[in-house]
């Protein structure tokens, strides 16, 4: 299982470009689960994957892997 809890991700933050692409986002993916993601560009789609994947790190949240925590 996948679980995404109360995720916050901001780009550029304090500047003049600051771009809020997730607020408090949750999602549960359960075991056996087949979910698409679909969404117009910049929607967040890809940020979302590098999250779970651990190449972008968030402001806020937990990432929770089979149980384990993975945020960080």
């Amino acid at each position: 299982m996948i679980e995404l809890i109360n995720i916050d991700k901001v780009f550029n933050k304090g500047t003049i470009n600051e771009s809020q692409i997730f607020d408090r986002f949750s999602l549960k993916i359960k075991d056996g689960d087949f979910v698409s993601v679909v969404g117009s560009n910049g929607s967040g789609k890809t940020t979302m994957l590098n999250i779970i994947s651990g190449s972008l790190t968030t402001e806020g949240g937990k990432i929770i892997m089979d149980g384990a925590d993975i945020s960080h």
